[in-house]
């Protein structure tokens, strides 16, 4: 009985959409370890990314977009890694204050996640 309860508890926690936060972080320690899959995993299959705020047209859309572009950037930037310096949730959308090395030159960027059913759809910058 005890492991009946053990696998419906795994299985419950497995079909609950993660918070927010936690598809935020998620797509930050995938970053962080270049690890394409998991990096593309948390953006929707119609994903957009939008390079800077106000952008009308998107400079990616979709996953298999995202995951090609990030993983060439991966590979040329081997020693890439964000810092969190802040980070701000308001409802479905997480506000990360990243420090960006590994690169030509350090730089600092917010990045705006709009998330939904635990994906990201929609992604801004600010520069």
């Amino acid at each position: 009985m005890r492991i009946l309860f053990l696998i419906a508890c795994l299985i419950s926690t497995t079909l609950i959409a993660q918070s927010p936060l936690e598809v935020a972080q998620t797509q930050l320690d995938a970053y962080n370890k270049q690890d394409i899959d998991a990096f593309a995993s948390v953006f929707s299959e119609n994903a957009e990314v939008y390079r800077n705020i106000g952008d009308t047209l998107p400079s990616m859309v979709g996953r298999e977009e995202i995951r090609k572009r990030y993983g060439a950037m991966f590979e040329s930037n081997p020693e890439n890694k964000s810092t969190l310096m802040g980070r701000m949730v308001q409802g479905n959308f997480v506000f990360d204050h990243e420090y960006i090395t590994g690169r030509s030159e350090p730089f600092e960027i917010m990045a705006i996640y709009e998330i939904e059913k635990g994906k990201i759809i929609r992604c801004w910058f600010a520069r």
